[in-house]
């Protein structure tokens, strides 16, 4: 198993100075707040789609989900799996409508929707989210990173989590949306080359079946359990944020036919992750069932030595300065998830918190200022988040599991089911968030139920509680005693309900705990029916003005280019740093390889610069497109 060299430092250097060099040269795009966030609306249909695939993964993906794979074998295909039906599933539920609401932040429409109150409330929780989420991302880069180029883990967090910054701090949506597209032309070469040359190792597919043990749904990792109603709990939470939490991605772009074509693109693309993040492990647990015994990985044991399989693969079957191009993938990976992260909490901050709490009347540019300082408060906030996880002995995956299925449901569910549920009342949202983190809470920790048994009892209850909150608004009008009385009905039912099912029901504590979870589903539901009934017929109006919007197509000669943004050819770019990645790839030809270390450079070379190639001949044609789009708005204001 190979070290890495000087060679490969040097590939690692080139790909910052890229980075950087794309958010310097994108930082000239931005005028103000809405191309910061939301990239004018121009953004490509098929780059806001790689964007949405390759924004999804980070380092957690070659570490924590390879380690998954690792211990859990088939049954990780499977998870793998339910990736890609649920990104077809939830973008094609909300991607129109998203464009349609006009907006550069994903909880920018809850204000008209539903109130203040619900978009300060939904500002807060979603950034606390995501920020717990980078924080975990880049810990499990720095994990691997560090010991493999022999550097200190705390000076490669705050460098790495420095570069971040600096980029999207620039660049805003377009130098994310530009370098995730690179991040991903690197990130699907390298695993395209990885995984044929793990399958050499077992004999095919065929050899590597035969090789793994028998297939099983009920596995317990690093202490938490996995079964088939997480991997159903998986699907759900990943529809729902599809549909709410991916919203940048479908507003950003022209028209809502694009942002549809966003959500099929990515879910297309998501068909190559059982194969190419999934057969790789699983590879690893056949020619290394013992990895205590392995050098690479002795330093390790007893700090999750299988979250180190993938990189081990690449050691063994990689020539020096292609290891270079892995991890410069894997930083890819998980500096395009970081920096959606930072742009994505900079405009919730921006537009939903501070224009709506401390100045309503900002114009575009200070919105941008503000953007902008939030992104770097964001970003030393994850670098010290980092720091601290990095030390956690829970593990990677499991970590980002307990923040992805606790979360998620309570605030992906109000901002999708907003858009898709016209009768529910404006005081729904925050309704389904205090519902959804009491119920969330009382099951995994308090009654003892699995991931996936918890996501079910916080989709079940909140969605009812959402799609009934119109009703219940109309019950309290018509009489307070049978609203009081189903309250009390409630509160009873939830305290058996967690009684009868709860592990641990002869501990008097969690007894009592359960009692007091249910006395505040129970009377929080009394006080909630009340905020319902006090919607007033002018709120209610707004509600259907807000929906005729959504029914209202985009004119995007109007919208858009009437607004006097103009289409930027981002193929060319593309495609030009594409092709000279390719080119220097090459050069490793000349570090005196083996000739089958050659056909790889050969190969990895070689799919960047056709890929680069193609994008650079259909940039003219964009950029033509484009310019007889312009031309024939100029002639129909002339007409006018």
């Amino acid at each position: 198993m190979k070290s890495v060299n000087f060679l490969d430092y040097s590939v690692v250097a080139a790909y910052f100075l890229f980075m950087l060099g794309i958010g310097i040269y994108y930082s000239r795009v931005n005028k103000g707040a809405k191309e910061f966030f939301a990239g004018g609306s121009m953004i490509p249909w098929w780059i806001s789609g790689m964007t949405l695939y390759i924004g999804n993964f980070s380092a957690w993906t070659f570490t924590g989900a390879a380690g998954f794979a690792y211990t859990t074998g088939l049954f990780a295909i499977l998870y793998f799996a339910t990736w890609s039906i649920s990104y077809f599933v939830g973008s094609q539920l909300t991607a129109a409508k998203w464009r349609r609401t006009r907006s550069i932040s994903p909880v920018e429409y809850t204000y008209t929707r539903f109130n203040i109150t619900t978009q300060q409330f939904l500002g807060w929780v979603m950034s606390a989210n995501y920020i717990l989420a980078a924080g975990v991302q880049l810990a499990a880069t720095c994990e691997i990173f560090a010991p493999v180029m022999r550097l200190d883990i705390t000076t490669v967090i705050v460098v790495m989590g420095t570069v971040i910054l600096l980029y999207t701090f620039m660049g805003g949506l377009w130098a994310v949306s530009i370098t995730d597209v690179v991040q991903g032309v690197i990130l699907l070469s390298i695993t395209f080359i990885v995984m044929p040359l793990s399958l050499h190792l077992v004999g095919g597919i065929g050899g590597l079946l035969k090789a793994l043990p028998a297939f099983s749904l009920q596995h317990t990792y690093n202490g938490l359990h996995y079964d088939p109603n997480w991997l159903v709990g998986v699907f759900i939470i990943m529809s729902l944020g599809t549909a709410a939490g991916q919203a940048q991605r479908f507003y950003s772009v022209k028209n809502e036919r694009d942002a549809k074509r966003v959500g099929r693109m990515a879910g297309f693309l998501f068909l190559t992750v059982p194969f190419v993040f999934g057969i790789p492990p699983l590879v690893a647990r056949v020619i290394w069932p013992n990895l205590a015994q392995v050098p690479f990985f002795k330093p390790y044991v007893g700090h999750n030595p299988q979250d180190l399989v993938f990189v081990g693969l690449c050691l063994k079957l990689l020539p020096n300065g292609v290891i270079g191009v892995f991890l410069a993938a894997m930083l890819a990976a998980t500096m395009s998830a970081m920096s959606t992260v930072y742009n994505l909490v900079s405009s919730i901050l921006a537009r939903d918190i501070y224009q709506g709490l401390i100045d309503k009347t900002a114009n575009d540019q200070k919105l941008l200022k503000v953007g902008r300082i939030s992104s770097a408060l964001i970003g030393i906030v994850v670098i010290i988040e980092a720091v601290i996880f990095v030390k956690s002995k829970l593990g990677i995956f499991n970590m980002m599991q307990v923040f992805f299925t606790m979360l998620n449901v309570p605030v992906v569910l109000p901002i999708a089911c907003g858009l898709l549920i016209r009768k529910a009342s404006k005081w729904a949202g925050i309704a389904v968030i205090v519902w959804g983190l009491i119920v969330g809470l009382t099951t995994r920790y308090v009654v003892g139920w699995t991931m996936g048994e918890q996501i079910y009892a916080q989709f079940f209850s909140t969605l009812i509680l959402f799609a009934s909150s119109y009703g219940l608004g109309l019950l309290y009008k018509k009489s307070r005693k049978q609203t009081a009385a189903l309250s009390a009905l409630v509160t009873v039912a939830f305290f058996v309900f967690f009684f009868l099912t709860s592990i641990s029901s002869e501990n008097g504590i969690l007894l009592s705990l359960t009692g007091i979870s249910a006395i505040a589903l129970g009377v929080s539901l009394y006080i909630f029916s009340k905020l319902f009934a006090s919607e007033s017929p002018e709120q209610r109006r707004a509600i259907n003005e807000f929906f005729k919007k959504l029914d209202t197509p985009v004119d995007v000669m109007k919208e858009v280019f009437g607004a006097g943004r103009k289409q930027v050819s981002t193929f060319p770019v593309v495609g030009g740093i594409t092709m000279v990645m390719g080119v220097l790839i090459s050069l490793i030809f000349f570090s005196g390889v083996s000739p089958e270390q050659q056909a790889i450079v050969g190969i990895l070379s070689g799919i960047l610069v056709v890929f680069g190639s193609l994008m650079w001949f259909f940039g003219k044609r964009s950029q033509e497109k484009a310019e007889q789009l312009a031309l024939s708005l100029q002639k129909s204001q002339e007409t006018k």
